[in-house]
């Protein structure tokens, strides 16, 4: 089953391409991954990967549940897993526009969760999000994860057809990054070693590769705070629900904060000279 698909990023202002995370799958996912047996709430499915965010909710790539069948495909994670009984994209278009999904599980999962980051994350605040961390459930004895910072935010994507797609997305870069098999995966606030209790900046949904090289050099995953009314929304007709957390300060909080620090500073300078 062919998962890639190409697309022109100059409407990500630099020069490179898109191309959806599924193909065939490699000797391992993430590129400059680690092997881990942790990050329980990260599993299979579909020959991809999701992110269990409640015990019995996986959300993923929109691109991913499109290729998964009710009652026949399963999720599948560390500690435990079970088939899948009704999938929930969030519109109907087509890669990459609004690549996100939800699927149902037939059985629980006592798995601890992540948190979900409540509110998306602008330009203004990339500066303040510090290291991230990727994690897949694909090809990394089982489990991989690396850290990764992001440079770049777009809500809109222009394709081959001329039209606007409405994506969302977080990009990454650096060393470490997403390849085929990773469609699906987590996206993490701060440099983690589990999934457990952390918050889930976005899911992965396309890998961004140089215009003129050829080379893959970044990541792109949906935020999931852009999300947020569906996916309460879709959850609550089995009455259960995510967990959200607000991760990062607005820019004007981290000023006052700055503001008030340096007024503290010069209060204590002020009160040693008087003293002196």
């Amino acid at each position: 089953m062919q998962h890639c698909k190409t697309f022109s990023r100059q409407a990500l202002a630099s020069c490179a391409i898109v191309a959806a995370l599924f193909g065939a799958l490699p000797a391992h996912a993430i590129i400059n991954g680690t092997p881990t047996t942790s990050f329980s709430a990260v599993g299979e499915l579909g020959g991809t990967s999701g992110v269990l965010i409640a015990d019995n909710w996986v959300l993923t790539a929109a691109h991913v549940a499109n290729s998964l069948t009710a009652g026949a495909s399963s999720f599948v994670s560390l500690e435990g897993s079970s088939l899948i009984d009704a999938i929930y994209t969030f519109s109907s278009s087509g890669f990459p526009s609004h690549d996100i999904a939800l699927v149902h599980l037939s059985t629980s999962l006592e798995i601890a969760t992540p948190f979900l980051n409540d509110v998306a994350i602008t330009s203004s605040q990339l500066p303040s999000l510090g290291t991230l961390t990727m994690a897949s459930a694909q090809n990394q004895s089982p489990n991989g994860y690396a850290t990764t910072t992001a440079y770049g935010v777009t809500s809109t994507f222009a394709t081959d057809a001329g039209d606007n797609a409405t994506v969302n997305w977080l990009l990454t870069g650096g060393s470490a990054r997403v390849q085929g098999g990773d469609s699906g995966s987590a996206l993490f606030t701060g440099e983690v070693t589990d999934s457990a209790g952390e918050v889930l900046l976005g899911i992965a949904s396309a890998v961004i590769i140089n215009d003129d090289t050829g080379i893959a050099e970044g990541s792109a995953y949906v935020q999931v705070a852009s999300y947020r009314s569906w996916i309460d929304a879709t959850m609550a007709s089995s009455g259960q629900q995510a967990i959200w957390v607000s991760s990062v300060p607005e820019p004007s909080s981290l000023l006052l904060c700055a503001l008030g620090g340096l007024a503290i500073l010069a209060r204590r300078a002020g009160h040693s000279s008087q003293n002196s």
